[in-house]
């Protein structure tokens, strides 16, 4: 049995008389004596996908966002979040959602236990499966910007930390991200924006350009101060230069009025 590529997944060669019982989740085996293709699922069995076509797409989720309240186990109560501020309004702020690894081991552990969730932390709440081909991860925890930029810089990401990672995407793949959140409107006719709030980066991590990449709006009427309003609202870029394959993205919202914010979870999907 050969080995024919070596990356995240590995793709192996042999007869079908030497096709392994057990591989880890996503690789392949071809069998150069019958032609047959198989790929190994969640249990490490194997399954015969010959004449199929192998998705390269993939999604993560995470729940891990900065700012919820340690004293309630990590969950969003009553009126309590993040407060998008008359100084925000007045600077037309698009708020930015970072996410953090403490929270992230709290919360984004799987709720099920067929097929077994690998154990692997840091990556997200499916711990690994059901990535995209060949890539690690699609949130990065750890990640600080101050430590890589001027806190007292203008692009809107200064004192955030957490992003979504995207280093191991291709060139003509998609990200959609479902971001889902609470609004509790303070005051009557507030319209909300949701975003991707974006900087290209060059090789060197130079940011080229900053930018949003809003969604359609929400409007509250009257009778919505102090309710709490769920969202989920998908929003879509895509990646065709070492630019976006480099560039810093977090979910943002900006607003017309004061508002406060319960961000709740964001699912990650590259469609390729």
């Amino acid at each position: 049995m050969g080995i024919i590529r070596l990356n995240a997944i590995k793709h192996y060669t042999g007869t079908e008389a030497e096709l392994p019982a057990s591989l880890p989740y996503g690789d392949t085996y071809f069998t150069t004596d019958t032609n047959k293709l198989f790929k190994y699922s969640q249990d490490g069995l194997s399954k015969d996908v010959t004449g199929s076509q192998l998705s390269a797409s993939g999604y993560s989720r995470s729940t891990a966002f900065v700012g919820r309240p340690s004293d309630n186990a990590y969950q969003w109560r009553d009126s309590l979040g993040i407060e998008y501020t008359q100084t925000n309004v007045d600077g037309g702020d698009f708020k930015v959602f970072g996410f953090d690894p403490a929270i992230h081991l709290a919360l984004d552990n799987p709720y099920w236990s067929t097929p077994t969730p690998s154990g692997v932390t840091g990556i997200g709440l499916f711990q690994g499966a059901n990535l995209p081909e060949g890539v690690s991860s699609l949130f990065d925890y750890d990640y600080v910007f101050n430590d890589n930029y001027s806190p007292s810089g203008t692009t809107g990401f200064e004192g955030s930390t957490g992003r979504i990672k995207l280093n191991d995407c291709q060139y003509g793949d998609l990200l959609k991200v479902r971001f889902d959140f609470n609004v509790i409107p303070q005051i009557a006719n507030t319209t909300v924006e949701p975003a991707l709030w974006y900087s290209n980066r060059n090789d060197s991590d130079e940011i080229t350009y900053t930018f949003p990449l809003t969604a359609q709006p929400i409007f509250y009427g009257s009778g919505t101060v102090g309710n709490t309003y769920l969202n989920r609202v998908e929003i879509s870029a895509w990646i065709t230069s070492n630019e976006d394959l480099n560039a810093l993205t977090l979910p943002a919202i900006k607003s017309d009025n004061p508002v406060i914010i319960q961000p709740i979870g964001a699912l990650v999907t590259i469609i390729r």
